[in-house]
């Protein structure tokens, strides 16, 4: 007999899905505490569903899975930090990028209905 959270058990626990749960453990993100070899069933361990929240939390705030995994694996809060950093420039970068696309439409909606006047020429050569 198996001890510790079945993998419905700690989905409920944590707020990640199955799915998102089977496939952190193929990816090597989060990978249960023991997997009955003869069944395949994934058993979690109480103690995992702290590092399971920071999942949540790094996730929700963007971060790809990659990313995710070394700011877990970080052997030092310098490390992490830096990892941290460089997502959030990334985010600000979008963020300046979503802001001049806003700027761009409210310009595009701010000209006059009619817009320019075409004026047709003749050029001799």
């Amino acid at each position: 007999m198996h001890t510790g959270m079945t993998v419905g058990e700690f989905s409920r626990a944590t707020h990640l899905s199955v799915k998102t749960l089977r496939h952190y453990h193929d990816v090597a993100l989060l990978t249960p505490a023991d997997v009955d070899p003869a069944t395949g069933y994934r058993y979690y361990s109480p103690d995992q569903v702290p590092t399971a929240q920071v999942i949540v939390r790094l996730r929700n705030l963007d971060m790809p899975v990659a990313d995710v995994k070394a700011v877990l694996a970080a052997e030092d809060v310098s490390t992490r930090n830096q990892l941290i950093a460089a997502h959030l420039a990334r985010l600000e970068n979008r963020l300046a990028q979503a802001q001049s696309a806003v700027e761009s439409l409210r310009d595009l909606l701010a000209r006059p209905v009619h817009g320019s006047t075409i004026e047709y020429r003749t050029v001799r050569e």
